[in-house]
């Protein structure tokens, strides 16, 4: 992939049809716009994605630090991201739920 597929943006506008706001977002040449706590909902995954990654990278160094196989090592980590998974889970679940609500509260009218 190159630097442009990656070029990524986000900005605020204003839907003239919707008169309501509106976030764009863009990666490399696709665009999509959102509602805000929509926005808001996948930066958090976002973020979520990366700390879980950088984990992965520091769990693996300690691992192999500490003399384990790279296939024990991988195994390790399989465990620990299917631990992971039943958190974020729960997490997730609890966000749809405040976005379904913040989408209900910007769904009624002025």
């Amino acid at each position: 992939m190159s630097d442009d597929d990656l070029r990524f943006g986000a900005r605020a506008i204003y839907g003239a049809e919707t008169r309501r706001g509106l976030v764009e977002l863009t990666l490399g040449a696709a665009s999509v716009t959102v509602f805000p706590a929509k926005a808001r909902e996948m930066a958090t995954f976002m973020l979520e994605a990366a700390t879980a990654a950088e984990g992965d990278e520091v769990l693996m160094r300690v691992l192999d630090r500490a003399g384990m196989s790279r296939q024990r090592a991988a195994q390790v980590l399989m465990a620990v991201r299917q631990e992971r998974a039943v958190l974020e889970r729960r997490a997730r679940d609890e966000a749809r739920r405040a976005l379904a609500q913040d989408q209900t509260d910007d769904d009624r009218p002025d």
